[in-house]
């Protein structure tokens, strides 16, 4: 029964796996403690010229309290980024989604002065940014779902990505906590609509296929030898 089970869950991307257990040992070993404020990002520290490496890191360690969250980014990075992972290759994977993640980031630093910037980390950057790439390079994939739904790729997409957003804000987040999510999707959207969107992984440039009228050439001068 187990290895039944087993087989019929979706294998789980090496890149995908790597995010998701770095969020978790760093948010549950560092998130309570001064090393954790020190990874999360400070808006004003980080204006200053200090902890440049925040942007980065932020997106490993969740705030205090909220390691709840750990499992929404298992199950995103799981069903969602695997997919996406596979498409891309591990290398490619993990730099567009840290990329993204460490830009949002970045972005709120910048904004802090004029908004009521607080202490902020958490995966949801990436998480979110992988799924609005699943939604792009996926888009017209039907997915069969529990109950006989049949679901686009780019409709779950947009519902993943909508909850995200919407959620904090209904449970009254400040609403300048969801800018580096913005940030971060919208920078996934564009790397996902990329030249590689179109390939599979490990698929070589594609080869130009020969004019017509040179290969019926050849055909005719093949068939002429063999009646000689």
């Amino acid at each position: 029964m187990a290895g039944s089970l087993r087989a019929s869950l979706p294998p789980f991307g090496r890149g995908a796996l790597s995010l998701f257990i770095t969020t978790a040992v760093v948010t549950a070993v560092f998130g309570d403690q001064a090393i954790g404020d020190a990874l999360r990002l400070q808006p004003g520290l980080l204006l200053q010229g200090g902890g440049l490496w925040q942007p980065l890191t932020a997106n490993f360690v969740f705030p205090e309290g909220r390691a709840e969250m750990l499992a929404g980014t298992l199950l995103m990075q799981w069903f969602i980024g695997s997919q996406l992972e596979r498409f891309w290759g591990t290398k490619r994977y993990l730099l567009v989604l840290l990329g993204c993640g460490t830009l949002g980031f970045l972005a709120y630093a910048l904004i802090s002065p004029w908004v009521a910037a607080i202490p902020h980390g958490g995966s949801t950057a990436i998480d979110l940014s992988a799924a609005a790439a699943y939604g792009v390079v996926f888009g017209k994939r039907e997915l069969a779902l529990p109950g006989g739904v049949a679901l686009r790729s780019r409709t779950l997409a947009m519902i993943l990505v909508g909850a995200g957003l919407l959620v904090p804000l209904l449970r009254g987040a400040s609403w300048s906590l969801v800018v580096p999510w913005v940030v971060a999707i919208v920078a996934s959207l564009v790397l996902a609509k990329a030249p590689w969107r179109d390939r599979e992984r490990g698929e070589g440039p594609r080869r130009k296929k020969p004019r017509g009228k040179a290969s019926h050439l050849r055909v005719v001068k093949q068939d002429q030898e063999l009646l000689n």
